[in-house]
């Protein structure tokens, strides 16, 4: 993965996507394939989940991981996954951002938790 500073070519529309669920702790795998090929469609630069929609730090860790997986399974290398992993345990950040790698997400976001 490279910071976004070290790679000047990301440019454009870069939408954070909402995690859809289908109850509290389980993931709508359909509405999110729904919404993927949506923005896709629409033609969006890069992807950004679990971040700045306000909604990761209420997803349980495995559910973020799913999330991770499936979006970065379905997105298959035609747009950049950033993946936002902030958190206020530093190692579920590292966790998460390891899960993300493994993945193939092109980069994490990572922000102070909004006490500090």
């Amino acid at each position: 993965m490279a910071s976004v500073g070290s790679n000047p070519s990301w440019r454009g529309i870069v939408p954070p996507l909402i995690t859809p669920l289908v109850d509290r702790d389980r993931l709508d795998e359909q509405g999110l394939e729904r919404l993927i090929e949506h923005v896709l469609a629409g033609g969006v630069h890069a992807l950004f989940i679990l971040g700045s929609t306000g909604e990761a730090p209420s997803l349980s860790y495995r559910l973020r991981r799913e999330v991770i997986r499936a979006v970065c399974r379905q997105v298959a290398g035609r747009a950049p996954v950033l993946v936002g992993v902030t958190d206020t345990a530093i190692e579920e950040s590292v966790a998460l951002a390891a899960c993300a790698a493994d993945c193939g997400a092109a980069a994490v976001v990572i922000a102070p938790p909004y006490y500090f």
